[in-house]
């Protein structure tokens, strides 16, 4: 469906700008008519009637051929390749986009270039081969570029295509980046109707798959207001956006209203025979028919659609569709033909790797397999699939700032201050001692040895001086860094929270705004002293890995694109292209753009030029970025590279940038220049090297750990003022933090959903849950008394707290302390400031993962820690108590204040840990398990029907049989008559 509308944009794009300066000659005005016309009846009927549209397009060629029209021939072409898209036919769709391309190249038609990659980048993403896609998706911006794309259509078209291509992988970060970029766009200069609509559309695409349903609905809403601005828009765009709508009412839970939306726009998509979203369609009906009960239904609806996905090659729809039928089966009680579905949905998605997918799949696969008995296949998918939900859990900025820069020169002039003192210090005591010296020598001549043993001993102190004062300065960088990430995260997350509320007025939310950006600037240069403190300490490591450096550096220079457009400033990016797989760390080459880049467009004057060039040099690559401006000296251009230096006192910033560059560039085995000419031109070089014999073994990056960057949004909400009414079943959080400010924030987040205890250290955290037994704790690392680390340690290694998740919050950033933390036992890690949307998501996910576990561990008649332990911890307590079990279960007069005392805890503990390991409580689980003892007896056929009754410790007949028809549903009686 996506692809019907993004053909008609570019079809009537195609229509209204045919052609650009190119070595093709010009039509005559009655040509270029009846070119236009051709075109127009072309992008009219594509949809509705593609045979119709295919007698057009031969029409347009020979009127092109007979006429030596070239531009338009190689616009035929471009038409061929959407009709055979039209049909689902990819692989002749590609052949022709790449005939038209080529042709293109041959007239430097720079518009035919351009749709021919828009092209390619919507057929690759069709049939799973995503890079591919994003190449070329790339590849049409760089030539929207060489000519005037009047209204900004191949780019804000090309920029919609990469946003469905990023998030078919699920990078929703770099999605969203490129939607948000057509925004902006169009808040410049309004974008056609049809085009910001379209985007509109994947925004809604984007929060959908974000589970943000009221945010996707408001901007499909948002879609169809745009369309209906477009005269005799007609039904086909409102269909386009109804798929989605009915998608969203199904997550809402409106089935019939998605029913009926769906049902209705599966009648239009089946009379034009476009049959892509006739089977995304019937997924959803699907769904709806699995919600409602109607597996049959559902199961053709899911099987129809699947049929089609595997035909024509759409790997992640194929995918999607037999998870589903796989969920079905395990719901139909088919584990075999569960397991079958989904090892196939893995399959289709094993080039495309969509995290959420897999992740899905191996959690389906756990439950499929524990149906089957098999739990070693079922814990082991499970391991996997909590794996890779971890690992979708963190995201980061990258805006730098400098607003820290009064309080980091004042304690810095402090600190060199007392510096100074203490050498001044020093050499009084150096004279005092050489004073000594002469009269020693005056006196004996023994007293010379005696002399010189003093004096080296005064070297040693003013060597380890020295060290101690180099010492306690990057611990105070390290320190007062870590400090400022508290309340940093007590002002970022207010201000997200109070942006995301629609009764802000339009100067509110400028203020805002700016508050937010100053903020994240700010972090910013607390990340550049923590960078400092660990070059200096030596802590810093370079982490090399795999990748293409002219596709990094492009990626990252975009980022500074709007930054110019604010200055006028010609930003142009002239790196060499090539397939070759470099050896680099990409957080310290991407430190290193940042400051060179920034420092460019700071010193750069308006409607001045920025140029960032790159270049192969043998086995290394050379960085240049070159910009207009102010000539620097020859005696200050090494000087620039000095700490805290600034040629100018006037001029902004902290004169940390470039020094951090230097050293950065040194570490990873490379250097820096910098020319100047009096013509105002400035060039800082840096050249790294890129082959992986350059560096270390243990500097080589593990392949096999990723980084956690899934970006996730702030889901809106409206607030109403009044008392809180929690469930009685409401989960149990825990918050453990030194800081009372961070705690009732915290609070705040889960106050509406979750009972929450609170608690200022490691220690006072450890009791309250021993006495609570919470169903999370969201603990902080850097404590006083108890540390998060030791306090996650002790509450994993007791057998009543061992099961509970346990997330840290903390300002630490580097990795080992996050592998320190999940080491330890901890559950995920998120880094101050944080998002509360993203806590709050990552406390539901673990606690949801908890449930599932749940489901298996109820299902046996002897829980043994074989199937369910997770921990040594929970293996002691399961070993407590099955002995417990056995010994007392046939005990009548064995209740629950007996269990608990047998187990040594108190029933309320015994209550916790039950519901939190099996989802019963401590009642239901004695007699849960005195009934499946019951049924096994039963099964043997050796005992009458009471004698069982009174063997598993039911005193009362007839209370028996009721509690037995309620838990297997059939008395004892009609069991033994099957």
């Amino acid at each position: 469906m996506r692809a019907s509308l993004s053909i008609f944009l570019l079809l009537i794009a195609a229509t209204a700008f045919g052609q650009n300066a190119s070595l093709d000659k010009k039509p005559t005005g009655k040509d270029s008519i009846a070119l236009a016309n051709y075109r127009t009846k072309v992008s009219q009927s594509i949809n509705a009637n593609p045979d119709s549209a295919l007698i057009y397009i031969k029409q347009l060629k020979n009127f092109s051929f007979e006429r030596n029209y070239l531009s338009s021939l190689t616009d035929a072409d471009y038409l061929y390749a959407h009709y055979f898209r039209r049909i689902q036919k990819p692989d002749s769709a590609i052949f022709y986009f790449k005939k038209q391309i080529a042709a293109s190249k041959r007239i430097n038609y720079f518009r035919g270039m351009a749709q021919g990659y828009n092209g390619l980048c919507r057929t690759y993403y069709l049939i799973g081969e995503i890079e591919n896609s994003i190449t070329a998706g790339n590849n049409a911006i760089e030539y929207t570029k060489k000519f005037d794309d009047t209204g900004n259509i191949i780019l804000a078209d090309s920029q919609n295509a990469l946003a469905i291509a990023y998030s078919r992988q699920n990078k929703m970060e770099e999605a969203i980046e490129r939607l948000l970029f057509v925004d902006s766009i169009h808040k410049k200069e309004p974008i056609r109707e049809d085009i910001i609509a379209a985007a509109y559309q994947s925004l809604g695409n984007v929060y959908l798959e974000l589970k943000d349903y009221n945010a996707a609905e408001e901007y499909y809403l948002k879609a169809n207001k745009e369309f209906e601005k477009i005269p005799g828009a007609g039904t086909f765009y409102f269909n386009t956006t109804n798929v989605f709508l009915g998608q969203v009412y199904y997550h809402k839970g409106q089935l019939e209203k998605a029913d009926k939306l769906l049902s209705k726009t599966l009648f239009f998509y089946e009379g034009i025979k476009e049959e892509r979203t006739v089977a995304e369609i019937n997924n959803y009906l699907g769904l709806i028919n699995f919600e409602k009960g109607n597996l049959e239904k559902a199961e053709t609806y899911f099987q129809n659609a699947l049929n089609f996905q595997k035909k024509n090659d759409y790997n992640l729809e194929a995918g999607q569709s037999a998870l589903q039928l796989g969920k079905l089966n395990i719901k139909k009680g088919k584990p075999a033909d569960a397991i079958t579905f989904l090892e196939s949905a893995l399959n289709f998605n094993r080039e495309i790797k969509n995290g959420t997918l897999t992740q899905n799949a191996h959690s389906l696969l756990a439950e499929a397999y524990a149906l089957q008995g098999n739990f070693r296949a079922a814990f082991s998918n499970s391991q996997i699939a909590k794996k890779i939900n971890d690992s979708i859990q963190q995201a980061q900025s990258a805006e730098k700032i400098k607003e820290i820069e009064g309080i980091y020169q004042t304690e810095s002039r402090d600190k060199e201050i007392a510096l100074l003192t203490t050498k001044n210090e020093l050499a009084e005591q150096q004279k005092k001692n050489q004073r000594n010296m002469i009269w020693g020598i005056l006196a004996i001549i023994t007293i010379a040895g005696v002399f010189v043993y003093f004096q080296f001993r005064n070297r040693q102190k003013t060597t380890k001086k020295l060290q101690e004062l180099d010492t306690a300065k990057s611990t105070f960088f390290a320190n007062i860094s870590h400090e400022f990430r508290t309340p940093l995260t007590l002002i970022k997350g207010p201000i997200e929270d109070h942006l995301n509320s629609e009764k802000l007025s339009p100067t509110e939310r400028k203020n805002f705004k700016a508050a937010l950006r100053n903020t994240q600037r700010l972090k910013d240069l607390v990340d550049q002293l923590l960078a400092l403190a660990r070059l200096e300490s030596g802590n810093l490591r370079l982490n090399i890995q795999q990748a293409n450096m002219p596709n990094f550096i492009i990626a990252q220079a975009e980022a500074f694109s709007f930054s110019c457009d604010e200055k006028n400033i010609a930003l142009n990016i002239e790196v060499e292209k090539d397939e070759i797989e470099d050896w680099f760390d990409q957080d310290v080459l991407e430190k290193i753009l940042y400051n060179l880049m920034g420092n460019a467009i700071k010193y750069t004057p308006e409607k001045g030029s920025i140029t960032l060039k790159g270049e192969r040099q043998d086995k290394k690559f050379k960085i240049s970025v070159i910009n207009s401006g102010n000539y620097i000296p020859l005696n200050l251009q090494q000087k620039i590279f000095t700490r805290f230096y600034q040629t100018d006192s006037k001029n902004p910033g902290t004169g940390i940038g470039l020094a951090l560059t230097k050293d950065l560039a040194e570490i990873h085995k490379g250097n820096i220049s910098v020319k100047s000419e009096e013509n105002g031109t400035t060039e800082f070089s840096v050249i790294l090297p890129v082959n992986k014999n350059s560096f270390e073994e243990a500097q080589i990056f593990s392949q096999s750990t990723e980084k956690e960057s899934i970006p996730l949004q702030a889901i809106s909400e409206k607030f109403i003022e009044k008392e809180i009414v929690l469930p009685e079943d409401a989960p149990v959080i825990l918050v453990i933090d030194d800081n009372k400010d961070i705690r009732d924030y915290v609070h705040s987040i889960f106050e509406n959903s979750y009972s929450v205890h609170t608690a200022a250290n490691g220690k006072e955290g450890f009791e309250i849950a021993i006495e609570t037994i919470p169903d999370i704790v969201i603990s902080d690392v850097m404590m006083p008394e108890e540390d998060g680390f030791t306090f996650t340690k002790h509450l994993k290694e007791h057998q009543l707290t061992s099961h509970i998740p346990v997330i840290l919050l903390t300002a630490k950033t580097q990795i080992t302390s996050k592998l320190e933390g999940m080491g330890i036992g901890a559950d995920a890690y998120i880094t101050k400031p944080f998002n509360s949307q993203l806590l709050k998501a990552t406390a539901e996910n673990l606690i949801e993962n908890r449930r599932k576990l749940q489901q298996r561990f109820a299902q046996e008649v002897v829980l043994t820690q074989k199937d369910i332990s997770i921990s040594s911890a929970d293996e002691q307590f399961l070993e407590r108590l099955q002995k417990v079990l056995d010994a007392n279960i046939t005990d009548s007069d064995f209740s629950i204040e007996n269990f608990g005392s047998e187990m040594g805890v108190s029933r309320m503990q015994l209550h916790r840990k039950l519901k939190a390991m099996t989802g019963q409580s401590a009642s239901e689980f004695l007699r849960t398990q005195r009934l499946k003892l019951a049924l096994k007896l039963l099964q043997e056929k050796k005992i009458s029907i009471s004698e069982v009754g009174y063997t598993v410790g039911f005193n009362d007949p007839s209370y028996f049989a009721k509690c037995f028809k309620q838990e297997f549903g059939s008395s004892p009686s009609e069991y033994i008559s099957k």
